[in-house]
């Protein structure tokens, strides 16, 4: 990325990760493992300018928000234009809307565009627990038939042993489910990069044995104070209740510990839309794209 952007390392987290941290933004972007394990894919890299850092997409061409410090709209401007002088786009992604609100001179110089296709679904860890009410009703449901149909299963926290048996779970989702066709064709190689540095990252997981066979896992990690992020949740399609069991199973473990679990994006993959709109958010972190106005 030549002498303008770095290549995200795992070694970069004592920078990169306390100007995420001070920053509180609640997009799941916004986590260092995140940013590591889909670098490579989506051509991430970074640099420091003035306390604020600053993500750059290769393969989109955009900044996401600035994180660090505020900053003003001018500042804002000054990093568009000086990268539009470098041969990019000048556009960003993730902004929050309450960035917006507050910096309409914003709307100056670019068009503003909402996001859902990037916006989280953030959910109470308590409502996953208790699974109460109407909606849910059908998610308990199919962990009580879970339950009574696996009687020996057990949840263990994720350790390196389980590590290869997880992505041969994974891989074999992604062929039931048809990756390529869905848009998880590189879900498999950030998932291979988290468990390569799964301690150097702060990952830390659950997996789900049932008759001897491990069935089900989760990946997460602290977002802030609040926040659980779950960056991964897998399962074996043919054996019924299998994902509204992990899905329960994380909310359970992680309960007491954070408020919220942020179960990130659906990428505007209509069956992954309907799957998390099902389980009826908390709320979502609506995000919005700047692309440079004509000028």
């Amino acid at each position: 990325m030549g002498d303008f952007f770095s290549e995200i390392r795992i070694r970069d987290r004592e920078i990169i990760a306390p100007l995420l941290t001070s920053s509180n933004l609640m997009a799941s972007d916004y986590t260092f493992p995140n940013l590591y394990m889909w670098g490579e894919i989506y051509g991430l890299g970074w640099k420091v300018c003035e306390g604020l850092l600053l993500i750059y997409s290769k393969k989109d061409d955009v900044f996401l928000m600035p994180a660090g410090r505020p900053f003003l709209p001018d500042e804002l401007f000054e990093i568009s234009d000086s990268s539009v002088r470098r041969g990019l786009s000048g556009n960003f992604v993730l902004i929050e809307g309450a960035y917006l609100e507050q910096n309409v001179r914003i709307a100056e110089r670019f068009d503003v565009a909402i996001d859902p296709d990037n916006s989280d679904y953030v959910y109470s860890a308590e409502a996953l627990c208790e699974l109460k009410g109407n909606k849910l009703h059908k998610k308990k449901n199919l962990v009580s038939q879970f339950l009574r149909n696996n009687p020996g299963h057990r949840c263990e926290e994720m350790e390196q042993r389980h590590f290869k048996e997880c992505f041969t779970l994974a891989e074999k989702w992604c062929e039931d489910r048809n990756c390529e066709k869905l848009g998880f064709t590189h879900e498999s190689s950030a998932l291979k990069r988290g468990l390569n540095n799964f301690r150097e990252l702060g990952l830390r997981g659950l997996v789900i044995f049932a008759r001897d066979r491990l069935i089900a896992f989760s990946i997460f990690s602290a977002q802030n104070k609040n926040t659980t992020d779950v960056h991964f949740e897998k399962y074996d399609p043919g054996i019924k209740g299998a994902a509204q069991a992990i899905n329960w199973e994380t909310a359970r473990h992680l309960r007491g510990a954070c408020e919220y679990l942020n179960r990130e994006q659906d990428l505007g993959i209509a069956g992954l839309r309907r799957a998390k709109q099902s389980y009826c958010p908390e709320f979502r972190v609506i995000t919005y794209a700047l692309r440079r106005k004509e000028r």
